[in-house]
Formats: C-alpha cells, sequence, structure tokens
C-alpha cells in the first residue's frame, strides 16, 4: 500500500498551499472544491461553504505531493451532520487514494465532530467516483432539496450514509474506536 496522508489545510505551509492553488485549475477538483481559493483569501460564500464548519484537508502521497483534496463541510454537531467531498487528480484515480480519503475524512468527522449522517453528491455520469460512495454505505438520497436529477446533462446524483451509533463491527467506524482508546 501506498503511504497517504491527510493533511489539515490550517496546518500546511506555504509550499503546499501552492500545490493546492494548482490543484484547483483541475476542472474535476475546481467543480468540488471551487468554493475554496485561497488567493481569494479564504472560503467565500457558496453551496459548499459553512457557516457552522468546514474541515478541508489536502491528500497526499509520500513522493507524488498534494495529490487531491478533501473536506468534511457544513459541519452541524447537534444533528450529527456533514457534507463529504473528496477529489483526487485523475492519475491517481484509479488507485484507491480517493477510497481512503474518504474512508479516512469520515473517520475524522466521527472521531473530530461525532457525525453519524453524510450527504454528498456526484456527477451523473461519474459511475468510477460512484462506485467508491457506494462501496462505502452510501446509497442514492431523493428528497424535496436534493432530486434525482440523473437524466439532465450535468446533473448530479445526491447520496447519504447513515454510520451506526456505535462502532462495533463497521468497517469505517472500527479503527475510530481503536483511535478514540
Amino acid at each position: 500500500m501506498r503511504e497517504r496522508q491527510l493533511i489539515p489545510m490550517e496546518v500546511v505551509g506555504n509550499v503546499v498551499a501552492g500545490a493546492v492553488r494548482l490543484l484547483l485549475e483541475d476542472p474535476d477538483i475546481d467543480e468540488s472544491f471551487g468554493w475554496w481559493r485561497p488567493e481569494a483569501g479564504g472560503r467565500p460564500p457558496g453551496p459548499w461553504s459553512a457557516a457552522e464548519g468546514t474541515r478541508l484537508f489536502a491528500v497526499a502521497e509520500r513522493g507524488e505531493g498534494i495529490i487531491g483534496l478533501a473536506a468534511l463541510s457544513n459541519i452541524r454537531r447537534e444533528e450529527r451532520y456533514a457534507r463529504v467531498s473528496c477529489a483526487v487528480t485523475a492519475r491517481h484515480r484509479l488507485g484507491g487514494a480517493g477510497h481512503w480519503a474518504m474512508t479516512e475524512v469520515i473517520r475524522r468527522g466521527v472521531r473530530s465532530d461525532g457525525v453519524r449522517h453524510l450527504e454528498t453528491s456526484v456527477r451523473a455520469g461519474n459511475e468510477t467516483a460512484r462506485r467508491v460512495l457506494e462501496s462505502l454505505g452510501f446509497l442514492p438520497l431523493v428528497t424535496p432539496s436534493f432530486p434525482r436529477e440523473e437524466g439532465r446533462p450535468g446533473s448530479h446524483v445526491y447520496l447519504r450514509l447513515d454510520l451506526p451509533s456505535s462502532a462495533r463491527g463497521h468497517f469505517l467506524l472500527s479503527r475510530v474506536r481503536a483511535l478514540c482508546a
């Protein structure tokens, strides 16, 4: 397995921040993270910025540097809810980096904020990302605020993951329990 890590954006140095700016030139990454522009002085208001909190991470791989971004946003501790998003460079998408980053960011949300309900979206035609999300337990969500849009060009599928309150037996939570002990 490759050595990977999530680096919280509030602790990164200028070199990492510069690499993140370059990542935002990738249209796929910009689609998920265009709301965060370091050169504009932080997070402008938008659908993925959060009044109650956002945890943004750089996804790094040893020997490659920064290969993507992952975030928990719209964190609502009382509701145990957050939105989760992840995007990695095209070169690393089929190497497990996205799956690893999503798993780690979810674990951090559980450990730091007690998150148990997560929502995300994926472009309707992006079957690879959808398979990754479904392998983590996300299910398609159809509500008045998140209608199914699969038939329209440029549309998105919204997905939700509801984690059990106990870590016992759940593959995403079993490691969190060990980390918290």
